[in-house]
């Protein structure tokens, strides 16, 4: 059984990923020397990151368990979820689409998309979110659009997507700077001005979301309060993703 943790990677100044409780204090950090554009959360103190065209799987103590290096190098993984024993990744570049995997990182199937994907995520049926430009999508994983919602203000990009039971999660940015709560169906819910650039959302315990904005870690309720921040001393540091596994304790 694994414990409470937040997962995040890191580019710039330094290279790897940092672990961290569910206040955000640290636990460890991993020196990868690579930058990681995507993160997911395991269910056995571990976890997956996605760098160019290469998925890896590390312990949490920074052991590589397993790496996947995909043949055509311009593929680049931007981003990628954990469900249950699958692993949903999605790519852009020579191929866009998204790649379905079990654990050990072998494809089952995968499908193209006409858009590049900036997050991706999934419910307990396995259907895939995806955030695109003013657009988040719903898809079976047979590459069957179930829906689209497109936000009429075209000047909103929506940079990442996280579900947690029958919630929908997804950061803003442009001509508001935030993030909506939906639901499956992708109708809103509630929405949250933040101020700051979100770089990925992850939903966590009591459904409270962890954010990451340059050199920062936010957690927030999805009323808009701040439950803690926590700004990195060093500036050259920029988070991109965050994943989140935690036990319930109802």
């Amino acid at each position: 059984m694994s414990n409470n943790y937040v997962y995040a990677s890191y580019q710039g100044s330094q290279q790897g990923v940092t672990v961290r409780d569910l206040g955000l204090d640290q636990l460890s950090f991993i020196n990868t020397g690579f930058d990681i554009n995507g993160i997911a959360a395991g269910a056995d103190n571990d976890f997956y990151v996605t760098a160019a065209n290469n998925i890896y799987h590390y312990k949490t103590d920074g052991t590589l368990i397993s790496q996947m290096t995909f043949p055509d190098s311009g593929v680049i993984y931007t981003s990628l979820t954990v469900r249950g024993n699958l692993l949903f990744a999605a790519y852009k570049g020579s191929q866009v689409g998204v790649t379905l995997r079990d654990l050990n990182l072998n494809q089952i199937s995968f499908f193209a998309t006409p858009f590049v994907s900036s997050g991706i995520a999934t419910n307990s049926s396995q259907d895939v979110y995806l955030t695109s430009g003013n657009h988040i999508y719903r898809y079976k994983t047979n590459g069957t659009q179930l829906q689209v919602m497109t936000f009429p203000d075209s000047s909103i990009n929506y940079t990442d997507v996280s579900v947690l039971e029958d919630r929908v999660y997804a950061s803003y940015k442009g001509s508001q700077l935030g993030f909506t709560v939906r639901d499956l169906n992708l109708n809103q819910l509630s929405s949250c001005n933040t101020g700051f650039d979100i770089s990925s959302i992850a939903a966590g315990a009591s459904h409270n979301v962890y954010l990451t904005s340059h050199n920062h870690i936010y957690n927030y309720s999805t009323n808009g309060n701040l439950l803690a921040d926590m700004n990195f001393p060093d500036t050259g540091i920029n988070y991109t993703s965050a994943s989140v596994v935690f036990i319930s304790l109802t």
